[in-house]
């Protein structure tokens, strides 16, 4: 009963009876193709008195030259692409066939409006003269011949089924189009969700940090605790700021955005980790150059700078020292902690700091290194300027 049941939904189920309309769509094509194929060859032959067989002839080349003028036309794959995707319930990989004017994609539309067109002159051939032959034979045979109708639609329209993604799917061209689409789009992604981490995780860093230090003197040091509550202010806001920014990249706002803050905020990015209680300075040998620092380069040091510091207060107070130098073609950020406890290596899968901080500086040609030295811990970054430019 059960096998009774699924053959009945496979032959009489709402998308079977979807894709025996699309079947009955062809027939509709096949009828409209064929009377105005014979009407031409007919005018033909009474122009030009030829026999009754070169008549039938030239209606079928008419009929077969109107299939490829008409399926020849760039919006016949997409129009036959949606009623398959929407009566077939095909899956087009890489969206619905687009009007293609590439003569390939053509010829497969042709090829597809070819079977389609069949198919729907085999249920016509099938309805029209196989219940008036099987009543001639036998009155009985009507009613089966009458009911095999919806399950020769369902074959047409399963054979249907599986040519659609070969003829009307995305080409190969497509297809590539469709994915590096989807990579540049991944990896913008990828980039706003490292900004969001670098800028909002050092703001909470520094707030976390001067929460505790003034909860535990909140008593005994008024002052600080004021001083606390400044700082926590400040990150608060340049956090908000910055998150506005990111958010705006998300929206794609025309509206001018505050810029990106590169190595000209590194004062500030110092003297705010100073403010929230770590024991920082900072030395600078970059600005005796002649060129200018590469915007791509500035940006990019300044974030890595602030993932460095905002490790130094999860992970100690210091003594910590960022320095910033300039050989040849190339910028040197080094922060340096000399009493923090050193925190997971640059290839620890469960950070994602130093991950990012990898991938910023490999993306423009560069190479970070990170790691415990004898004294504490050491983050170093070498950008190449020239070629970032």
């Amino acid at each position: 009963m059960s096998s009774l049941r699924r053959a009945a939904t496979a032959v009489l189920g709402p998308g079977a009876l979807l894709g025996v309309a699309f079947v009955m769509l062809g027939a509709a094509l096949a009828l409209a193709f064929t009377m105005l194929a014979a009407l031409l060859a007919a005018a033909v032959g009474q122009a030009t008195a030829l026999a009754q067989p070169l008549v039938v002839t030239i209606g079928v080349l008419i009929g077969s030259l109107l299939v490829l003028a008409v399926g020849a036309l760039p919006a016949v794959r997409r129009i036959e692409g949606t009623a398959s995707e929407s009566m077939l319930a095909v899956s087009f990989f890489g969206g619905l066939p687009q009007a293609s004017t590439q003569w390939h994609d053509r010829w497969r539309s042709v090829g597809w409006l070819w079977a389609h067109v069949l198919a729907g002159a085999a249920l016509v051939l099938w309805t029209g003269p196989v219940p008036f032959l099987a009543f001639q034979q036998s009155p009985w045979l009507v009613l089966p011949s009458v009911l095999a109708v919806p399950a020769l639609g369902a074959l047409l329209a399963a054979g249907l089924r599986r040519l659609a993604p070969l003829l009307l799917g995305p080409s190969l061209r497509e297809r590539v189009d469709r994915l590096e689409r989807e990579a540049t789009e991944l990896g913008e992604r990828h980039r706003i969700a490292r900004e969001i981490h670098d800028s909002v995780g050092h703001a909470l860093s520094l707030v976390t940090v001067q929460a505790a230090a003034a909860a535990r003197v909140q008593h005994s040091d008024p002052g600080f605790v004021a001083e606390a509550l400044a700082a926590i202010e400040s990150a608060a806001r340049q956090a908000a700021g910055e998150l506005d920014h990111v958010l705006g990249l998300l929206r794609v706002e025309e509206t001018t955005r505050r810029p990106t803050p590169d190595l000209a905020d590194l004062v500030d990015l110092v003297a705010a980790a100073r403010r929230a209680g770590l024991d920082v300075t900072m030395e600078d040998r970059s600005g005796d150059a002649d060129d200018a620092v590469p915007p791509v380069v500035s940006r990019e040091l300044y974030r890595v700078a602030q993932e460095a510091l905002s490790n130094v207060l999860r992970h100690g107070s210091g003594p910590c020292r960022v320095r910033l130098d300039r050989t040849g073609g190339a910028l040197t950020l080094e922060v340096t902690n000399t009493s923090a406890p050193p925190p997971r290596r640059m290839g620890d899968r469960r950070g994602h700091g130093l991950r990012g901080i990898r991938e910023r500086v490999t993306a423009i040609g560069g190479h970070a290194t990170a790691g415990p030295t004898d004294d504490g811990w050491r983050l170093r970054v070498v950008l190449p300027i020239r070629t970032a430019r």
